[in-house]
């Protein structure tokens, strides 16, 4: 057996023994409605339930977000995983082994270099900890204490020091690590003189942990009041670190889930201030890195928490891109509170200046994301002007605003709350604004519409063409009634034909067909006429078997019919009498086939 042959069956057990429902279902409720599961989708925030699951075909369709696929396509959307760590997320919850041998040498060797690059940061690690443990260290642990930072603390993050710009490249050559590999990890670059510096050199380093406890990057800030390069560096981005789909102190809170004691995540801007935090009892927070909060990230915190509280500077509360992060934490299903900081200090200096309890009351007082944002949009309008006409400008362009803001709300109740409020501050009736913001929900219904009619793409199948995909659909879900006795004429259409023949392999091998395995045969591609298959199989008000019994006479019928216009256009060319005979007799089988199909 070949290495492709190995990584193709190796793919087809694994995606046979992972029941995409089952996997589903731990991230989203799924309810079973006919042939078919229904829920919201656990990819992005939605109202009403439009993830579908069709589980002879092993494959998802948002028809709100539009994302579809198989089951490691789905685990590499929710666990913001690529291909292979989907594959291996899978195969160890399914209990299998990843073959050594892949399906490619370029997978095989993209993953071998992902396991040296990780070995390579792991090292990286250790080295900058012995540096900060060592006698010329002492200064940079004296930094630390005079932040407040306990022994066991800069322990548990693994804090380290980089002593100069050679030491490590030196340190790493003489482990044997390949040094263009440790360039990709980040770790060290090219000097001028063909060789490698340190990165991050001559700093205070921080490891980043990914939530499966692997060291895949670091910050670094210099201590020194003179310098000539940034006070301030994180690793660039590598394939094992991309700073958009990662937390700082995730892989903390994923160890604190794991004891069951994890209620809420509080997202900081820079690393001193999670890491202050933690060691002042507050051991849920993480870092967004100094990053507008991404789709990754929130998916990322969504998978151990339904509550987010946002404790950002105070220069930075409020920006647009802050508020946009917001909207993303709302948008992935989080319940999100936006903490103020008072005069705009740091996280870490109001602990260390003004104690714990402050700290707990900025939580306790923390605003709710739709109060957060009034409250913004407020502050833009001067309500305090003498000019009684300014102030009236004023109310009826944040009305107009607000209304926006508490349209996008998902309860009835919280709604009429917010509405409720907004007339005491604007002086507005309720009922008007009610009014007001059922024009802003139909304007905003029609834009939706109008976007979901443009996205919407199909493959616009004559009756024939619909009707081969659902007898593939049927051969695939292996039912007992999916035989055909012929042929189907497929031979200009390359998915089609694909995934026949790949049917008729499994037949010739006594085993299922599994859906999945279209994904591989394609490589990826054909991913609408995959979709098409899921979503118009087994949704037929008819019978299915009767169904699929009709669907097989319409094609027999037609490939019948383009045989007797073959046969009949060449019967008028042809002179030799003996083979018009044959011709004729070919042409009276074909009929009496056809009528005993009526």
């Amino acid at each position: 057996m070949d290495r492709n042959e190995t990584w193709f069956n190796f793919l087809e057990e694994l995606r046979s023994r992972c029941d995409l429902a089952s996997i589903a279902g731990s991230y989203t409720n799924l309810n079973r409605r006919g042939t078919r599961y229904w829920g919201c989708c656990p990819l992005h925030h939605e109202k009403t339930p439009s993830f579908c699951i069709t589980p002879e075909m092993q494959r998802y369709k948002c028809f709100g977000c539009g994302e579809s696929g198989d089951v490691i396509k789905f685990v590499q959307k929710a666990e913001n995983l690529d291909f292979m760590g989907a594959v291996e997320f899978l195969a160890k919850r399914a209990g299998l082994t990843v073959p050594r041998t892949v399906g490619d040498k370029g997978v095989q060797d993209k993953r071998k270099r992902k396991q040296a690059m990780a070995e390579i940061c792991l090292e990286t690690a250790k080295f900058y900890r012995s540096h900060l443990m060592s006698p010329h260290g002492q200064f940079a642990l004296e930094y630390l204490a005079g932040r407040g930072l306990s022994k066991s603390t800069i322990a548990k993050f693994g804090l380290g020091l980089s002593p100069d710009w050679d030491s490590l490249s030196a340190y790493l050559k003489s482990k044997g690590f390949d040094m263009e590999v440790a360039f990709d990890c980040g770790v060290v670059d090219h000097d001028k003189r063909g060789g490698y510096f340190d990165t991050m050199g001559q700093r205070l380093i921080v490891p980043i942990i990914n939530s499966f406890g692997e060291v895949i990057a670091f910050g670094g800030r210099s201590m020194k009041k003179q310098i000539n390069f940034a006070k301030y560096k994180n690793t660039k981005q590598t394939d094992l670190f991309d700073k958009s789909k990662n937390l700082f102190g995730i892989n903390l809170v994923s160890k604190k889930k794991k004891q069951g004691a994890l209620q809420y995540i509080i997202v900081v801007e820079g690393y001193m201030d999670a890491i202050a935090l933690h060691q002042a009892g507050f051991d849920s927070a993480v870092a967004s890195m100094g990053t507008s909060l991404t789709k990754e990230q929130a998916r990322l915190m969504k998978r151990y928490v339904d509550k987010v509280y946002i404790c950002y500077d105070g220069d930075a509360a409020g920006t647009k891109g802050t508020l946009r992060g917001l909207e993303i934490l709302k948008e992935e299903g989080l319940d999100v509170r936006v903490m103020s900081m008072p005069d705009g200090i740091d996280p870490d200096e109001l602990i260390l200046h003004y104690g714990v309890e402050a700290y707990q009351k900025a939580i306790d007082d923390a605003l709710p994301l739709t109060d957060y944002k009034l409250s913004i949009e407020k502050s833009k309008f001067d309500f305090n002007s003498k000019n009684d006409a300014e102030v009236q400008d004023a109310k009826r362009k944040y009305t107009v605003n607000a209304l926006k803001i508490i349209s996008k709300l998902d309860s009835l109740v919280e709604a009429e709350s917010y509405l409720k409020k907004l007339s005491k501050e604007v002086g507005f009736s309720l009922d008007w604004l009610k009014r007001e913001m059922s024009n802003v929900n139909t304007q905003e219904a029609v834009l939706k519409e109008t976007r979901q009619e443009e996205k919407e793409q199909t493959l616009n199948l004559d009756k024939y063409g619909k009707a081969l995909y659902f007898i593939l659909a049927c051969m695939i879900a292996n039912e007992e009634y999916a035989v055909l006795d012929f042929e189907p004429d497929v031979e200009d259409d390359e998915f089609l034909k694909k995934s026949f023949e790949y049917v008729n392999d499994c037949k010739a091998q006594n085993k299922a067909p599994v859906a999945g395995v279209l994904t591989d045969i394609f490589e990826g591609g054909y991913s609408q006429n995959i979709d098409y298959l899921a979503e118009t199989a087994f949704a037929t008000t008819l019978e299915n078997k009767r169904y699929f019994q009709d669907c097989v006479k319409l094609v027999r019928r037609k490939q019948i019919d383009d045989e007797i216009q073959r046969l009949n256009a060449l019967y008028e060319t042809e002179a030799d009498n003996e083979k018009r005979s044959v011709i004729t007799k070919e042409l009276v089988n074909l009929m009496k086939q056809k009528n005993d199909m009526k």
